[in-house]
Formats: structure tokens, sequence, C-alpha cells
């Protein structure tokens, strides 16, 4: 029996590049030239540490390329209550020549903690960064935006949480019940979803209520009686 020999396919389709060396290396450092000539501080946000192109920066740079956007899909979750829980959006980047990405975004009650501007800014966020990450793909560059970085890096610390929670279980019921009221009237979120920054204002509550021996009229608060606010 004559052994049977394997023949590679003969039309086995090769990716190569869309231009020639030079071409491709002058596009990219024209990319970044524009990037410097035309985007400003303005357009950049420092997050620990590291700059991040915002919103406007990637219009910017859809403009001067003359890319457009279509808005391919959306989702919104909504609770029983009525209330928005999360938005997710699929948004196309089309380049003049036809060529084009998408992109996908999404963004939950939980992460914004938008409070009464939920119902726009949850879905507003969900399609900034879907506009975002389907235009760095479509740019080629897949640079992450300011507005798509991961916001739970932002929060404090569970040892920060665990060591607020102790102050404010040292306070009375009372005291406990005007803090719930300061802390909705600031429009502050969750516990576990503070930043550094709102951590220092509840601590400054914390404080302010620690020196009264006894919560009263003294702190010029609405008292909520209903579920505490952290």
């Amino acid at each position: 029996m004559a052994e049977e020999i394997e023949v590679a396919p003969q039309n086995v389709a090769l990716v190569r590049p869309q231009g020639t060396t030079g071409d491709i290396v002058q596009s990219m450092a024209e990319y970044q030239d524009l990037c410097v000539a035309l985007l400003d501080d303005n357009d950049w946000q420092t997050i620990q540490g590291k700059r991040f192109p915002k919103r406007s920066a990637w219009r910017k740079l859809a403009v001067a390329y003359g890319v457009s956007f279509e808005l391919k899909d959306r989702n919104l979750i909504w609770d029983d209550d009525g209330d928005l829980l999360s938005a997710e959006f699929v948004v196309r980047a089309v380049a003049p020549n036809g060529r084009y990405a998408d992109g996908w975004g999404a963004c939950s009650v939980k992460e914004r903690n938008a409070g009464r501007k939920a119902t726009h800014d949850i879905p507003a966020t969900a399609e900034t960064r879907a506009k975002n990450r389907a235009a760095a793909d479509l740019f080629g560059m897949g640079e992450v935006s300011a507005e798509e970085i991961d916001r739970v890096a932002m929060y404090i610390t569970e040892d920060q949480q665990d060591k607020l929670r102790q102050r404010i279980n040292i306070l009375d019921i009372n005291k406990r019940e005007i803090l719930t009221g300061l802390w909705k009237d600031a429009k502050l979120p969750k516990l576990e979803y503070l930043n550094d920054e709102q951590l220092e204002q509840v601590y400054v509550f914390v404080d302010q209520l620690g020196s009264f021996p006894e919560a009263d009229s003294e702190l010029d608060v609405k008292v909520d009686h209903t579920e505490e606010a952290f």
C-alpha cells in the first residue's frame, strides 16, 4: 500500500501589511505628531500617576481623520422601582475609506453612584467608553481612555473601610442617624465606594458628631430614620 503524502494547501491566505514599511511607519509617526500638535493638557487625565486620553482627545482625533460614529446596540437595565442599574453600548467608528471598528462600553450605578443624575450619567458614560474604544481600535493604537479606567482601583481599601466602620460603630444610634442624614445630603456613595477625598469628608462628619456628648440640635441637619446610607 502506497504511503499517503500530505500536501500543504497552496491557497493559504497570509495576513500582509496594507502598505510598504515606510508608509506604515510614516502613518504612525504622523499620528503621534498630530496628537502632540492637536491635544493639550485638558485632553488628558492623570490617574494614579499615568496620563490617559479623555473623551475630548478622541473626538478631536475623530474630526481630524474624518471618522464618524454609529450606534449599533444599546441595553439599559432597570430595577423594579424604575431606577437605572446599568447600561451597555456598542458603537462603530467608521473611517472615510470604509474601514471600521466596533467598541463596547458599560457603566453601572455602583460605579458611578450618580444619585439623581444616574439616568443620564450611566448611559452617557457607557456610550463615551464605547466610542473611545472604537476610535482607539480604528486608529490601531489601542490606548485606554480615562473614562475606561476601572474606578474600583480608586476606591478606598478594605483596611480603610474597616477603620471607618469601627469609628462609626462607636457612635450611638442617634448620632448614626444624623450621620446618615449628613451622608445623604452630601450625596456620598456607599462606604465601600468612597474615594480618598470623600473618606476625609466622612471623617469630618464623624469627628464633629463625636465631639458632642449627645446628638442634639446643635448640628443643623435633618435626621433621616430610613436605612443607614453607609
